[in-house]
């Protein structure tokens, strides 16, 4: 099956994707193709989460495998196929495609039809896309910023906190006991 999705973003009123993928491809794919036609770095985090017809998200799934986690909430793009969530016209998916912004695009199938696709196609491109923000854009604002614009921006609140008025600890904790329970 083919299933055609239009992708439109909140923050260019003119934008508008349309991709065509075969659902035996894997969200990895999906991906991809997403970042290969907006020709964003197709490295950065990213995340297609499913959701209900108000746009609350459901399911992750996710560019990198977050194994820490344990949440069946939680699926990997390489491993998860787009037959897996997407088989009815109507469905929705937001991708996040700038993690530390939350920028997200919002995507709707729009149409299933028979056939086969090898790989997934971006069919209708329009207007302007939205840039992305690039982890080492945000760390320029950082390296930018000194000590004493960090001290200023607490305008004197760290004096007013008075660390000195909280109570002392009890005197009678042994320290080394304390080491050696971990």
């Amino acid at each position: 099956m083919i299933i055609y999705l239009r992708i439109l973003s909140n923050e260019v009123e003119d934008f508008v994707k349309e991709v065509a993928i075969d659902d035996t491809l894997t969200f990895a794919d999906l991906h991809n193709c997403i970042q290969g036609t907006l020709e964003y770095d197709a490295s950065q985090m990213a995340s297609f989460f499913t959701t209900d017809s108000e746009w609350n998200k459901e399911m992750e799934i996710t560019l990198f495998d977050m194994a820490d986690s344990g949440s069946e909430l939680l699926k990997v793009m390489q491993d998860t196929l787009i037959s897996d969530f997407l088989f009815e016209e109507g469905q929705r998916m937001l991708y996040i495609f700038d993690f530390f912004s939350e920028r997200a695009f919002f995507m709707e199938v729009i149409q299933i039809a028979d056939g086969k696709l090898d790989k997934p196609n971006c069919y209708r491109s329009e207007g302007t896309t939205p840039k992305q923000i690039m982890l080492g854009d945000l760390s320029t604002d950082i390296k930018d910023t000194s000590y004493d614009d960090f001290e200023d921006e607490f305008d004197g609140t760290l004096d007013s906190m008075k660390f000195d008025e909280l109570d002392n600890l009890d005197h009678d904790v042994n320290f080394d006991d304390l080491a050696d329970q971990y």
